[in-house]
């Protein structure tokens, strides 16, 4: 059947928007498949992540690849649990600690661990410090001792200290002085006669030991080596003590040289043997006379009657 022109053109119009419609719903679809793709992409993804979970599995208590049932070598976080070479692994890594795959937390090589990692902090009185219990100071200026806050005597930096609840008491005790038994304040020694000092000790109240000194003076405080009991005079030994924070105690003893006794000579032994003798005549001459008196009394009284 043949068209007309305008039939024909009419036809040709059709034919257009069809062409028209099918481009349109040909890139309609194109962008729905495109999205589509985009879609199915992310879910591959998201797939993909999963598959990689399910890639590993436990056989026999081994962590093994899913697909070629071979362990898995060096380290692999499996549901949360570390395994090295297919094994739950238990010690350091990356600087935690795990015991049989897990963070551990407990003592392990006198060592504090919490969620894998060496604790720093106090737990039930006790201060640690990257694990361990703690020894020095801290940034709130209190001492610790092995964990334990600072209450006593204890040693730092070579000597003892005293501290109370964690901070240091000033020591402000000096040393005692105490002299061996039997000795005194004073000794008096004849001329020439040996004399021993006697021994001092001392005891501190942080120090463990104390030094005595001993120094000897002269009764003008001059310093000697030693005292000369062939020199009559006057002497005194000074014993001090002092302690690592500069304490000072101090105990004197006095010591008394005596004169030197001079013997008596020839002429000094006959002097007094004459004087002797005088004073011997007078004394008779004295008693003689008394006598004669008392005498000479009584015949006087006898007369008179």
């Amino acid at each position: 059947m043949s068209l007309t022109a305008g039939e024909s053109n009419f036809e040709n119009r059709g034919v257009l928007k069809m062409k028209t419609f099918a481009q349109k719903f040909t890139k309609s679809a194109a962008a729905l498949a495109l999205g589509a793709s985009v879609l199915t992409t992310a879910v591959v993804a998201t797939d993909s992540t999963a598959s990689a979970k399910d890639s590993h599995k436990i056989s026999h208590g081994k962590l093994i690849n899913s697909k070629s049932h071979k362990t898995v070598k060096g380290y692999k976080v499996f549901k949360s649990k570390l395994y090295k070479n297919g094994v739950k692994f238990s010690g350091n890594y990356k600087g935690k600690y795990y015991k049989v795959g897990n963070l551990y937390s407990g003592v392990k090589n006198k060592t504090l661990y919490k969620k894998g990692e060496a604790f720093t902090g106090e737990v039930g009185h006790c201060y640690y410090k990257h694990g361990k219990k703690f020894t020095g100071k801290t940034k709130a200026d209190r001492y610790y001792f092995n964990g334990v806050l600072a209450n006593g005597i204890f040693e730092l930096n070579g000597k003892n200290v005293q501290f109370k609840n964690g901070k240091i008491v000033a020591d402000r005790i000096a040393p005692i002085i105490t002299l061996e038994d039997g000795a005194k304040p004073v000794y008096f020694v004849k001329n020439g006669e040996e004399f021993k000092a006697p021994i001092a000790t001392a005891k501190d109240n942080l120090d463990k030991t104390i030094d005595v000194t001993t120094t000897i003076f002269d009764s003008h405080y001059n310093k000697l080596d030693k005292i000369d009991t062939t020199k009559a005079g006057t002497y005194f030994i000074k014993y001090t003590a002092k302690d690592a924070n500069f304490n000072t105690s101090n105990v004197k003893v006095k010591v008394i040289v005596e004169l030197k006794a001079v013997a008596p000579t020839t002429d000094d032994q006959n002097v007094q043997g004459e004087q002797d003798e005088k004073d011997d005549q007078n004394a008779q001459g004295e008693q003689t006379e008394k006598e004669d008196q008392n005498t000479q009394g009584e015949q006087s009284e006898t007369v008179e009657k």
